[in-house]
Parts: C-alpha cells; structure tokens; sequence
C-alpha cells in the first residue's frame, strides 16, 4: 500500500500550495488529481517545464532526459516534477510566481481559428491563429510556449509565439518543419484557414530578467528566433533602454526566414543590431559567414563585452554557447536558456 506525503510548493513570490502525494504517483498528476495545476508540458521527463529546487525531504527520481535535468543539477537537489516521487514529506521551489497556478481545467485551455499559414523558408512555415469567443485576451510572458493540439486528435506540440500579449487574440508561430513530424504532417497536409486548434495556456519560464542597463545578446537557431523576436519586440513596445543584439543562425541561405522582419525591427529599434548567420554560405551571401556562436565568440572577444545571454536553440548551439561564456569570464548566471529538446524525450 502506498504512502501518503505532504508536498509544499513555494514560488517565487513567497506564496505556496500544499496538497497530498502517494508514493506511488509523482508530483505533477498528484496535484492534478486535486486541480492543482502546476506548470507542466511533455510530463515525461523531456522538457524541463515543470523543474524546482526541492529544499527539503527525500524522494526517488524516475527516468528522465538528461538534458532535461544534467547530472550536476540533480545532484544539487533539481527535480522534474512529472518524474519526482516523494518519499517523505517535502518541500519545493518553483521559478514562477503564484498566479502561474491554476486550480480549474476551464482556466487552461481556449479555442482558436486558423488565420493563415504560409512557407517562409526552406524549413519553416508561419501559423497564425485568432483567439475564438468573446475573451481575446492573450496572456504570456515573452519567452514562454503554448501547446497547440491537432485537430480531432489528442496529440499536442509546445510553440513558443513570436509576437506579444495582445488583446486582439493574436497569435504568430514560425514552425520547424520535420519530416515525420506530427504537428509538422498536419501542417504540410492537412491545416486549413478557419480550421479550429485548442490551445493550453501559456507555461515555461523562459524570459526577460531585470538586471539594470546591462546589454542583451539573444543567440537563436532556427526557430528559436520566435521566442526572442517576441522578447525583443516586447523591449521595443516598452521602450525599454538596454543595447540589444540578435544572433540568429541556420545552416544554409535556404533556411533564413524573416529578415524582412528583422530589419524592420531594427530600423525602428536604435538600440537593436542584427548578426544573420549562415554555417554554410555560398559567394553570394552577404551577412555574418559562421556558425552563429563563431560570431558570438568573435564580438565577445573583440569587445570584451559581459551582457546578459538569452539562448535558444538546439542542445549543441546552447552547450557551446556556454562553452564560449566559460571561456570569456560570462557567469552562468547571467545566461538564460531554452533548449529544444525532442518530443517524448
């Protein structure tokens, strides 16, 4: 027969919820058990979504992705909550504050509408979707994602949007398309204008931190630029005074997409600058020739600039990333990350 725990979660505001947990179920479904929703995505182990700090009592971790949770951070008492099993009462620290919990099913998921969907490159198409119903309010931190879910399935995939909180039910994704992708089959075959998507509410605590005038350098590969454009684009919005520049990298000049966009944003944005990165260039392009932490790696050095560091992007172009900040004196704690890591990791 099971054990029943108490589990205490504090976030970052001070505040905290309590519920029970088995022993035999973990962290993440026990309080959905109690409609206590705490922020979670893939609940295997993959994405790093539902990650604390557990600040006391025991417990026995299930499998999960090591890049997900390393070694080093386990070891230092990190925790996935869909795969933590607590074997004592216990108490852990969340990275998001109070009101990021919801306590009602109705409070996490709304309807909308296929607006357009277009191929902006080799690799990539652009989804627009519209807020349903009278409530078009769209609420999230720039940075975090939203899980979309094919339609007349069960099947969902995590999108972090390009645009901003808006109030007109707006929202925009650039999508890497994979082959044999699920959400990347729906794309190609079968999403249509005015097609309905449910959508979870936004999650994640990838985001803008506060950290004075410091500059902000944004490292991105491939779609790991919608997540940045929206957090560059929220600075613009709020006027917001620090130098910013954006590195966005991909493979070849069939894959670039956006730079329309881009150099737009500038444009308008004076304290922004762009470095548009192609690993493999051919004579005719014109733009940063490199991989895109070559380039990073180059205006560190030459300038010996400590910004803050926003990355997404795949495992490889973050984990070099920091290899580079080692190197260069840049302190973990001023490189905020988002890794795209695979479905079902």
């Amino acid at each position: 027969m099971a054990n029943t725990h108490q589990v205490k979660i504090i976030t970052q505001d001070n505040e905290s919820v309590t519920f029970e947990c088995r022993s035999d179920e973990d962290v993440i479904s026990a309080g959905l058990r109690q409609d206590i929703y705490l922020m979670a995505s893939c609940r295997e182990g993959g994405c790093a979504t539902c990650k604390g700090f557990c600040a006391k009592g025991d417990y026995i971790m299930g499998k999960y992705s090591f890049q997900a949770l390393p070694d080093e951070e386990e070891a230092a008492g990190e925790v996935l909550l869909c795969r933590c099993y607590p074997t004592t009462d216990i108490e852990v620290e969340v990275p998001y504050t109070y009101d990021r919990i919801s306590f009602s099913p109705e409070d996490l998921y709304f309807e909308t509408e296929v607006t357009e969907i277009s191929q902006i490159s080799s690799n990539v198409m652009r989804l627009l979707l519209k807020r349903t119903g009278d409530d078009l309010q769209i609420k999230f931190d720039s940075g975090q994602f939203f899980d979309l879910e094919i339609p007349n399935t069960t099947t969902t995939r995590s999108y972090s949007p390009a645009n901003t909180a808006n109030k007109k039910g707006e929202l925009e994704f650039l999508i890497r398309i994979v082959d044999g992708g699920k959400f990347s089959t729906y794309l190609k075959n079968d999403a249509k204008v005015g097609q309905k998507i449910q959508v979870k509410s936004a999650s994640g605590v990838f985001g803008l931190k506060e950290n004075g005038f410091t500059p902000r350098y944004f490292v991105a590969g491939g779609t790991g630029l919608a997540p940045v454009l929206s957090m560059v684009r929220r600075m613009h919005e709020w006027e917001e005074p620090q130098k910013c520049v954006i590195y966005f990298g991909v493979n070849t000049q069939e894959e670039v997409f956006f730079l329309q966009e881009l150099e737009k944003l500038a444009k308008d944005m004076k304290t922004l600058e762009l470095r548009i990165c192609v690993w493999k260039y051919t004579d005719d392009w014109h733009g940063e020739k490199g991989s895109v932490v070559d380039i990073l790696r180059r205006d560190l050095t030459e300038t010996g600039a400590k910004p803050d560091l926003y990355l997404c992007g795949p495992p490889g172009m973050v984990d070099a990333t920091f290899a580079v900040c080692d190197e260069l004196g840049i302190p973990k704690e001023r490189i905020y990350l988002e890794k795209f890591l695979p479905s079902g990791s």
